[in-house]
């Protein structure tokens, strides 16, 4: 899983839906994996992976994990991240996350109350909006968002800030050795922009940013359904 605030997460209403098609009613399978490559200034440094569960009552739950490991001749740098997130109804209602930056731990939990999130990050307690967007990105957020400002949550710090989602247009872009058209949306309001595209399903294929001077890209690399 990819998640955005430096190197520790290499992660418009209806004029909009008529741009661009809905996804199709199901994708065929409960269970679909997603892998990604991390690379930084060209170079693959880590790698991430979403596996995503639609289950029986509609929860879909989203396990990720990354890892990036950068040695330089000036620098050093490991990260590690192990998350969950649960979703229904178009909304995130649960998040455990665990991570490992240069040894220091953090530990966050949120649960939903239906009106806000409850957060614990390290024992310490917050709340956040019940309309979050993860910054793990894993799916395009709900279209009365598009164009517009929107809550994002850091899963891996508990962190959260106003972002404005903007639509930049219809891409094409080379995935699994195949052209496919994706939808390409720029995220603003963080410590720097973070351009994402996403596929016909809404589901995240690519995440780039620039971070201190150094280009990180997060593509996509395999599918298992």
């Amino acid at each position: 899983m990819v998640w955005q605030h430096g190197w520790e997460r290499m992660v418009v209403l209806a004029f909009c839906w008529l741009a661009y098609p809905a996804p199709p009613a199901g994708l065929g399978a409960d269970t679909e994996q997603r892998d990604y490559a991390i690379l930084v200034d060209g170079k693959e440094a880590g790698q991430s992976r979403l596996t995503i569960t639609v289950e029986t009552d509609g929860t879909t739950v989203v396990a990720g994990t990354a890892r990036v490991k950068i040695n330089r001749v000036l620098f050093s740098y490991a990260f590690n991240v192990a998350a969950t997130e649960w979703w229904k109804d178009g909304k995130l209602i649960g998040l455990k996350a665990s991570s490992v930056e240069n040894g220091k731990q953090t530990d966050v939990t949120a649960a939903s109350d239906g009106t806000q999130l409850k957060l614990r990050l390290n024992g310490q307690d917050r709340t956040a909006s019940a309309e979050a967007w993860t910054s793990s990105f894993w799916k395009l957020a709900d279209a009365r968002y598009h164009n517009k400002s929107i809550p994002v949550l850091e899963p891996d710090t508990g962190k959260e800030f106003t972002a404005q989602l903007q639509y930049i247009g219809t891409e094409q872009l080379t995935l699994l050795n195949q052209p496919q058209s994706c939808y390409h949306f720029r995220v603003s309001g963080g410590s720097y922009p973070i351009d994402v595209w996403f596929d016909r399903y809404h589901r995240l294929v690519r995440q780039e940013f620039t971070d201190t001077g150094h280009k990180t890209i997060v593509q996509l690399t395999a599918v298992k359904r």
